[in-house]
């Protein structure tokens, strides 16, 4: 995670992120707030994953440890190459099938055992994959808002704003029905986000597809409908009222299980949403800030490795 990288990177840590080169515009190598990201070609195939990695190897050898981003079968084969070198892995989601296919589970579990420690993003995966986890983490915020940002919201508010992907695991068919209601009704509908259900977000509303900062939506006096950890902390942070919906018991355990599901609407269905929008939950007082999630990556390799004391 990014926010992770800047915060190792203050604290005086040498942090190399591999990556795939989704545009090749980009350049091959860079600095990035005092993180160096090497792009490798973009390839869909493990084999051309795994010779790439192979020409890089040296920074395999070179680094303290290696930390896999849910992508634990790019490094399988130095896994056994370099067998005495700390590798962890964090899970950060789910695959977006529900129920799980079998063969996902299997392969988590074995990306489990060959790795020496794990942090999952959300208690959920504990319960779906059965994955034995040193550490659960939600993500986090860079900085807490002052109350300048958190604007009151007025009672005659026609303003909604959904953030997040504009596809099916994020129950989007549920969504649009709830946000084509406020559409009838006069709202102003914002979609921070892109996907295969792009053209029918744009009868609805404006359309800005992914955006590097959302603190230009969020410091908007909105309702903010979204489904995802970062996403809510966010809104939270701004003051925002977040309006969340489940599509299945995955989800559902995804959403009630975050720290701040007391602070947030839940509903496993348009009606229910709607039926909640006049309501209110309270402002939420504690926001996690992204340092003290990177202590918990910190505890953890010096859980296994003693190192990072």
């Amino acid at each position: 995670m990014e926010a992770v990288g800047e915060e190792l990177v203050k604290l005086g840590h040498r942090v190399t992120v591999i990556t795939l080169k989704h545009d090749p515009r980009l350049k091959k190598t860079v600095v990035y707030r005092g993180i160096k990201i090497i792009r490798i070609p973009y390839c869909e195939s493990k084999w051309g994953i795994w010779r790439s990695l192979w020409l890089k190897r040296e920074l395999v050898k070179k680094n303290d440890l290696v930390h896999c981003h849910d992508v634990f079968f790019w490094y399988l084969p130095f896994r056994f190459i370099y067998f005495r070198k700390p590798i962890f892995t964090t899970f950060h989601g789910w695959e977006g099938k529900f129920p799980i296919p079998k063969r996902y589970v299997l392969a988590r579990k074995i990306w489990e055992k060959l790795s020496w420690g794990n942090i999952c993003v959300g208690e959920y995966l504990t319960k779906w994959y059965g994955t034995k986890a040193d550490f659960v983490t939600y993500g986090g915020i860079t900085f807490s808002c002052g109350d300048r940002h958190r604007k009151m919201l007025s009672k005659d508010l026609k303003k909604g704003i959904f953030i997040g992907r504009l596809t099916e695991d994020l129950g989007l068919a549920e969504y649009l029905k709830v946000l084509q209601t406020l559409k009838q009704k006069g709202w102003q509908i914002t979609f921070v986000g892109d996907g295969p259900y792009r053209p029918q977000a744009e009868k609805l509303g404006r359309v800005v597809g992914f955006v590097k900062n959302l603190k230009p939506y969020l410091i908007r006096p909105a309702l903010i409908f979204s489904a995802s950890y970062l996403t809510i902390w966010e809104a939270l942070s701004y003051g925002r009222p977040v309006f969340a919906l489940y599509q299945n018991p995955l989800k559902q355990d995804y959403l009630t299980h975050f720290p701040a599901a007391a602070n947030i609407h839940i509903s496993g269905s348009a009606e229910a949403l709607l039926a909640q929008l006049e309501k209110r939950r309270p402002a939420c007082q504690k926001l996690p800030l992204w340092r003290e999630v990177t202590s918990i990556y910190l505890k953890l390799w010096h859980k296994k490795t003693a190192l990072f004391t």
